[in-house]
């Protein structure tokens, strides 16, 4: 058998050279990215590993679930080297990282999959389904330059401010659950891009008004990986593209683009999501309708969530309560109590069935370039 452990973030230093040499042999970025993912984005994350054969990490963020603000993971960096394969060793730690994150009462945790067919067993169902894009720009029409652009590294404070509530503002009107655009997310979507040969370009109109930006970055074509703006840019936006060189541009997500669909491909899933914790789950949701709902619930890996639940939702906030089984004497009043809620019709689910009813019907926006 193989041990599992779990590294905290200020533990990191201990393990950086091992979990650069997985990242190395199983993956194909570049040493620059590689070197920004280890030297930044990492330094924040829990890392699980399994002896020195596999790993995966758990990368914070601040994010907005119908109006509430609270920290999630996404998980990142799952592999293990090609020789240990097919031993257990990724059950070992995405299990592991699971119970950690319960421990900690996150409501859900997000990945991209290299195959969702991997991730299914372990209660993970599909979610922010997009339509992505990848087209010659010469089918653009020009631009009529009336905005101008300008690059996150060279903005005032002041612009910065603005950029920052234009964001928000624009996503909490289309989306119940969205990543915290504050500047230190924009700063390290910068450096991201950076390390990728790209840039985060922010569009102004004459009167100094924020219309939007665009997030992208530039190896074999430009990749638009997230980008929130007014429509009457896009073409200046596809212009200075354009003016790249390159012949063709990719679109990671079109939520605020207006393309030819017909040049776009079928909505496929982008990420993948699963219920962690179900108590702190049910009360980030949110129904504008009275709901009560009586549930037996079965998760294979969080003994936690399994059992009996009670939960309302409304207007007015969530209640969310486990239901013991009866027990003892008919006079204690708890057994009373419990007596009563057996009476109850539960709809019996598993945490994934769960995830699909309310994972997959919330609006997110929660690009991971990782």
């Amino acid at each position: 058998m193989f041990g599992t452990r779990v590294v905290m973030p200020e533990e990191q230093a201990s393990v950086k050279d091992l979990c650069y040499m997985l990242w190395t042999k199983c993956f194909d970025d570049t040493e620059q990215y590689t070197d920004y993912y280890f030297n930044n984005r990492w330094n924040n994350s829990i890392t699980v590993l399994a002896d020195e054969a596999s790993m995966l990490h758990l990368n914070p963020y601040n994010t907005i679930i119908n109006g509430k603000e609270t920290e999630i993971y996404n998980i990142a960096g799952v592999c293990t080297l090609e020789e240990y394969r097919k031993r257990g060793y990724m059950d070992s730690v995405l299990k592991k990282a699971l119970r950690v994150m319960y421990r900690q009462g996150k409501p859900f945790t997000y990945l991209m999959p290299a195959s969702e067919e991997i991730y299914k067993p372990y209660g993970f169902t599909g979610i922010y389904p997009v339509r992505r894009f990848n087209g010659g720009i010469r089918l653009a029409k020009g631009a009529n330059n009336k905005n101008i652009y300008i690059s996150w590294n060279m903005l005032k404070n002041s612009q910065k401010a603005d950029l920052i509530n234009y964001t928000e503002k624009k996503l909490a009107e289309k989306f119940t659950c969205y990543t915290v655009h504050d500047e230190s997310c924009f700063q390290a979507l910068y450096e991201e891009m950076k390390a990728c040969n790209g840039d985060i370009l922010v569009f102004w109109n004459n009167s100094g008004m924020c219309m939007g930006y665009i997030v992208y970055l530039c190896e074999e074509m430009p990749e638009v990986i997230e980008g929130v703006f007014e429509k009457g840019i896009q073409s200046e936006i596809i212009a200075y593209l354009k003016g790249l060189g390159f012949p063709a541009i990719k679109i990671y997500e079109t939520n605020f683009w207006d393309l030819d669909l017909q040049k776009i491909g079928k909505p496929e899933n982008y990420l993948m999501a699963r219920i962690v914790d179900l108590k702190a789950f049910a009360e980030c949701i949110y129904t504008k309708e009275h709901k009560e709902m009586w549930l037996e619930v079965t998760d294979n890996i969080i003994d936690g969530n399994n059992g009996k639940w009670h939960i309302i939702t409304g207007e007015k906030g969530t209640y969310c309560q486990k239901c013991r089984e009866t027990a003892g004497n008919a006079r204690d009043t708890k057994s009373i109590e419990h007596k009563e809620t057996d009476k109850k019709n539960y709809i019996k689910c598993t945490i994934e069935e769960l995830g699909k009813e309310y994972l997959g019907n919330m609006e997110y926006f929660l690009n991971e370039l990782v």
